[in-house]
């Protein structure tokens, strides 16, 4: 061992970055943040349409699923942050809390202490809400939320497309309950209009504390375990092995990375672990069960006037954006692009929203292999689906820690979840049908009126199909014989180890992944201190 901590932290993502904060507040408490990528030094990180740049880059874990039978046997990008702020650094910055049924069927499920009105607090502590006060917004955090920038008309057109069909237009959808349509919520910070990752927000303010260090680059390799007690990790940095030891271990790799150092360790389902060569030493079944996603398809629309990010290609348009961007930090150069979304029902019979509609300005060109972004005056309404009920796995390929796990997310594998994206078309089609988008539509270029049948649509959602990059579940939250940590998000059977990430979350959120995230992270420092 070559140091002593009272914690380590795997992962320096939107809970690892929390935790960090929190828990070092204490000059007396040592902890130790690793991550396996580099510093979040690219510029690009900070810049909204970053985006566009970032995922896929060196950046991003770059991971791949199997073969997908629900996506026409694709094999589909599942990006993941490899960098300080993990995937706080490189996503859309969509800023989604969930719905507060979610959080209640989390307790309802066994996860005792994460119903909406205890989780709502940890949501208000992380945030400094941008917008029109409310009680129910933070108002002194170190994440910054705030309404996008970027106006068009456009936008304006789908959110009275929704008043037209008869759904609210909700002023804050974070509050709750969210059905309807909305301008959608950054964790952008409005006045220097820049990213707010996980990293900007909780590590930079406190780069001077000598209690906390930070090693980047350093690729966590296994868990340390003596008599069913995790006494810490080896890492290895730049070719070089370590260990270090610790009092307790928190694992904030993500959904995928989280459950794969559980198995490596031998903490899994003993079965499949014995068929890969690992000893078990806690045969807990659930680790790395329970894969959920949010996963959906689009329609494409031709546009005729040019508000799309097909006209920025114009030297004229270009150029003036980015001045917009440098002198006012505003304009579309300072959002994700995608600035009006919905939340709304595949059928009556549901109880709550089950479908995430957002408007693209952009286009994708679906006729090339490529899938070449803007290359046309087009928009997109992209329909995701938030409540799926099918359930992947994910397991180790071989005992080398520096191979990715086999993930497989058996997207579509339910009917229900079939049935749920085909009305998903044809409710995305009756929004661009309202007068509202009258002055702007022309002909629907994908999937075309000639796409009209049950069969037809489920054919086309599967050959585009595509995931949200919302992976959870993994490491799942509770009580029965499926649960890998118990309430207090310890492992269950292993001594001085939990986790705190996505992976926890029993079912998926209704929505954008991130915010609910960094909850877990505040909530997971709140139990390891003893204040919760």
């Amino acid at each position: 061992m070559t140091a002593n901590y009272d914690f380590i932290i795997v992962g320096a993502g939107s809970a690892g970055c929390v935790l960090a904060n929190r828990l070092s507040a204490d000059p007396a408490t040592k902890v130790l943040l690793l991550e396996a990528g580099p510093r979040d030094r690219n510029p690009l990180i900070r810049i909204p349409i970053g985006v566009n740049y970032t995922v896929g880059s060196k950046l991003d874990w770059k991971l791949v699923s199997e073969p997908e039978a629900g996506a026409d046997n694709r094999r589909l990008n599942l990006p993941r942050g490899k960098v300080l702020g993990g995937s706080s650094a490189i996503n859309g910055m969509i800023f989604v809390r969930g719905h507060a049924e979610d959080f209640n069927d989390w307790e309802r499920a066994g996860a005792t202490g994460w119903g909406w009105d205890s989780v709502l607090p940890y949501f208000k502590r992380m945030e400094t809400w941008q917008g029109p006060s409310s009680q129910d917004r933070g108002s002194f955090g170190p994440i910054a939320v705030s309404y996008g920038s970027y106006r068009t008309p456009l936008f304006e057109a789908f959110l009275e497309a929704g008043r037209e069909m008869g759904m609210p237009v909700v002023d804050d959808y974070n509050t709750g309950d969210h059905e309807g349509f909305d301008w959608v919520q950054y964790n952008i910070d409005s006045r220097r209009g820049v990213r707010c990752s996980a990293a900007h927000g909780y590590l930079q303010p406190i780069r001077g504390r000598k209690n906390l260090t930070v090693i980047t680059d350093a690729h966590v390799t296994g868990l340390i375990l003596q008599d069913k007690r995790c006494s810490g990790v080896r890492y290895v940095r730049h070719g070089v092995d370590h260990s270090v030891a610790a009092g307790e271990t928190i694992l904030c790799a993500g959904a995928y990375m989280s459950p794969h150092l559980l198995m490596l360790a031998g903490i899994g389902p003993a079965d499949r672990l014995q068929a890969v060569g690992v000893r078990p030493t806690a045969d807990l079944p659930g680790v790395g069960q329970n894969l959920q996603d949010h996963c959906g398809s689009f329609a494409q629309f031709a546009c005729t006037k040019p508000l799309t990010y097909y006209s920025l290609k114009n030297p004229v348009r270009g150029l003036k954006a980015a001045a917009e961007y440098v002198f006012r930090r505003t304009g579309p150069i300072a959002v994700f692009p995608m600035s009006v979304q919905a939340f709304l029902r595949s059928s009556p019979a549901q109880q709550r929203p089950d479908l995430q509609v957002q408007f693209y300005p952009v286009s994708r060109n679906l006729k090339s292999p490529k899938g070449e972004v803007g290359t046309f005056n087009a928009y997109a309404l992209q329909f995701g689906l938030m409540r799926p009920k099918s359930r992947g796995s994910l397991w180790l390929r071989s005992t080398d820690p520096l191979q990715p796990p086999t993930i497989q997310h058996n997207f579509l594998a339910d009917p229900a979840d079939v049935g749920a994206l085909t009305e998903g078309l044809r409710l995305v089609r009756e929004i661009n049908a309202q007068n509202a988008f009258r002055d702007f539509t022309g002909e629907e270029i994908d999937p075309g009126l000639h796409i009209r049948s049950d069969n037809a649509i489920q054919a086309y959602n599967r050959r585009n199909l595509l995931s949200e990059y919302h992976p959870s579940g993994t490491c799942k939250m509770g009580t029965d014989e499926m649960a890998v940590v118990d309430p207090q998000l310890r492992v269950i059977g292993i001594d001085g180890l939990r986790v705190a990430d996505a992976s926890v979350m029993p079912v998926v959120t209704t929505g954008n992944t991130n915010a609910p995230t960094m909850m877990i992270g505040e909530k997971a420092a709140a139990l390891v201190l003893g204040e919760s």
